[in-house]
């Protein structure tokens, strides 16, 4: 089992008369308060001294990412945060009376807390998009705290409070100098192509994951190559998205989509909509079960108004919505994870708040040189799939996912498969032929169903 966690419970709308945390947690020299706490900038034993002394305000203005549960045996309250733009996890389930905590989704279900059964919908964003989709899990019933949130628990009661958002408009203010002297220090050289992985490589990372994620291997393979350093260009690219996106996030905006229809289209795959819609069983006279707007989306409030007036540059706009939405689904979780595998702190420069809220509030008329995102060159699907993972998947689409995933169209399947091999000319299938093997090998290592 891995990532912290911690459980506290009591009869319904009555005191807590029970409270239990994972072994990393810290206790105050008094006994009141106790700690479990996961970030890259403090120590556990500084952030319960700068509670006492100073309460909330002390992990409002906590820098870098943490996920910590904060227990006050005096007032018998729980407190769980989140940090500003989600750098770390951190999870929760409720039931009558108890709540309980973790930083990763298995370790609720490996202690009981939650049950090991699949969310259809978050199945659906992760075959559409290699990732599931915030506010889902891949567990019923297992939520994730949003980030720049402290959430209080206390009687069998829980209540949550946003300490920071996202700026929305412009400022005058803001020197773009200063944010290109930041993306400058935590630039990392070119990645060198991906080079392809065989089955058991394949199988280690895909065991290592917590949820299921298409872009894993990749994260997996920089942090144990390069531990730290490898993640200190993480947000880049959600910071300065590549023209070609911006492009066509406009273009789809013009056409009189709505801000969620046009992000959610840019989002998922081409043809994923059809794609994830046939993976499941349905019935085809109800039609398909699944299309682009069952995307789940975190959408500012300000952010559409924004975009009507025309007070907010069209890139910074898309900069927003990456930033709650695809970063904090596919790269942080994929790094978080893979940094927690292999014990090192994730740190990530270019996502401190003050760098972000720099960025975000660049004036409408600055000039920029240095947005060009780097991001490591797409790894070759199709050709690993007909090559060095061709008996990996094989096995994988046609043995086990009846097995493993029997809520699947198995049908589908074995069409996919082989329309795929047939076809050397077609690759923009291949992300989803990976994402359905993905999916099934992930399930070979947990035990749940829908």
């Amino acid at each position: 089992m891995n990532g912290s966690f911690g459980y506290v419970s009591g009869r319904p709308g009555s005191a807590i008369d029970e409270a239990r945390f994972s072994p990393n947690a810290v206790t105050s020299a008094d006994g009141r308060f106790t700690l479990v706490f996961e970030g890259d900038s403090e120590s556990p034993e500084g952030v319960l001294a700068a509670y006492a002394a100073r309460g909330k305000r002390a992990i409002e203005e906590l820098r870098g990412g943490f996920a910590l549960g904060l227990w006050d045996t005096t007032e018998r309250t729980l407190l769980l945060a989140r940090d500003p733009i989600g750098i770390q996890s951190l999870y929760f389930a409720t039931a009558p009376g108890k709540l309980a905590f973790a930083t990763e989704v298995w370790t609720l279900a490996a202690q009981g807390f939650a049950e090991k059964r699949l969310s259809r919908r978050a199945i659906g964003s992760f075959l559409a998009t290699g990732a599931v989709a915030e506010p889902d899990t891949i567990l019923e019933g297992v939520s994730p705290l949003p980030p720049a949130t402290i959430l209080t628990y206390r009687d069998g009661h829980a209540r949550s409070a946003t300490y920071w958002e996202l700026p929305i408009e412009p400022r005058s203010d803001v020197d773009p100098r200063d944010v290109e002297a930041a993306l400058i220090e935590a630039a990392l050289p070119p990645a060198a192509p991906p080079r392809a992985p065989d089955e058991r490589e394949i199988t280690e990372a895909i065991e290592a994951l917590d949820q299921p994620s298409t872009s894993f291997l990749q994260a997996f393979r920089a942090a144990k190559s390069a531990r730290e350093a490898a993640f200190a260009d993480l947000g880049r690219s959600a910071l300065f998205p590549a023209a070609e996106r911006v492009l066509r996030f406009g273009a789809r905006l013009a056409a009189g989509r709505a801000v969620e229809l046009a992000y959610a289209a840019l989002r998922c795959r081409r043809a994923s909509h059809l794609y994830t819609s046939l993976s499941f069983h349905w019935d085809p006279a109800e039609g398909p079960i699944w299309d682009e707007s069952h995307l789940p989306l975190t959408i500012p409030e300000k952010l559409g108004p924004a975009l009507a007036r025309r007070r907010i540059r069209l890139d910074r706009a898309l900069s927003t919505l990456d930033l709650v939405n695809a970063l904090r689904d596919t790269a942080l979780r994929d790094a978080d994870v893979a940094s927690r595998r292999l014990g090192f702190a994730l740190r990530a420069p270019l996502l401190e708040r003050a760098v972000v809220e720099s960025a975000l509030s660049l004036p409408l008329a600055s000039t920029f040189r240095h947005t060009r995102a780097r991001p490591a060159p797409a790894p070759p699907l199709a050709a690993w799939l007909r090559g060095p993972l061709r008996a990996w998947a094989e096995a994988l689409l046609l043995d086990e996912l009846p097995r493993r995933a029997p809520f699947l169209s198995q049908g589908f399947a074995e069409f996919l498969w082989p329309f795929f091999l047939r076809n050397d000319n077609n690759h923009r299938a291949a992300p989803n032929v990976f994402a359905l093997a993905t999916l099934v090998a992930y399930l070979q290592s947990h035990d749940a169903t829908i």
